[in-house]
């Protein structure tokens, strides 16, 4: 059974403290316009009432991909958390732009698709481990996009990919945060593909309880929502 939030709160005398996230990716959410409409510290909105100051930096993941070994993180980083945003991805890929001749064409650009993906998503895993930092990955929350056929080609295709992120997740024993079944209510969006602030704080929960457990016992793959 995979764990709960509350089953994963920090004991007193947190002995990992988490000091400093860097999230690669904009798999969380457009926290730039949160910043902007609600004008204050990100960290604070994003988990309000922590008692310990911490420090978020958000790097592109292409940024991070395409400076490869070079890449040089924050010097006082303690956490990384990998997140894409699944429905971007989904859109560069152009699945859901026109139509394929057959059944056939539209499964194999889908696995091609999700196959340039995952280079993406092994490129990311490789890139955090290279910091020896404790990391967790997200899988991709789904659309909820109104007009029932997009949402259920959607939701079809994103399914394929965050497969792909749980194989590299299991390979490289880092645990996955199931952001599936942590925003699963309407409240937790504030459109079709964007969380709102209700929907960012309990990703946020979820994510600051798994580098928690997984600072504490090491490497392995857990999934937590």
């Amino acid at each position: 059974m995979s764990p709960t939030a509350e089953s994963l709160s920090p004991p007193i005398g947190d002995e990992h403290p988490i000091r400093h996230v860097v999230l690669i990716g904009d798999g969380l959410g457009d926290l730039g316009r949160v910043q902007q409409q609600e004008p204050g510290t990100l960290e604070g909105k994003l988990m309000p009432g922590r008692r310990d100051a911490w420090t978020l930096t958000v790097l592109p993941a292409d940024q991070v991909v395409k400076s490869s070994h070079e890449f040089n993180f924050p010097a006082d980083a303690t956490h990384v958390v990998i997140s894409i945003e699944g429905n971007d991805a989904i859109r560069e890929s152009g699945l859901l732009a026109g139509k394929p001749d057959s059944m056939e064409e539209g499964l194999a650009r889908l696995s091609l698709a999700a196959d340039q993906f995952e280079n993406k998503v092994e490129a990311l895993i490789r890139a955090a481990q290279e910091t020896r930092l404790p990391t967790v990955i997200c899988s991709m929350w789904p659309p909820r996009y109104p007009e029932p056929t997009h949402q259920r080609a959607a939701v079809a295709a994103l399914g394929v990919f965050n497969s792909r992120i749980l194989r590299r997740a299991v390979d490289a024993r880092i645990s996955l945060v199931d952001l599936r079944r942590v925003c699963s209510e309407q409240g937790d969006y504030a459109d079709p593909t964007m969380l709102s602030r209700a929907g960012l704080q309990k990703a946020a929960n979820v994510v600051w309880r798994a580098l928690f457990e997984v600072s504490r016992r090491g490497p392995g793959t857990e999934v937590f929502s």
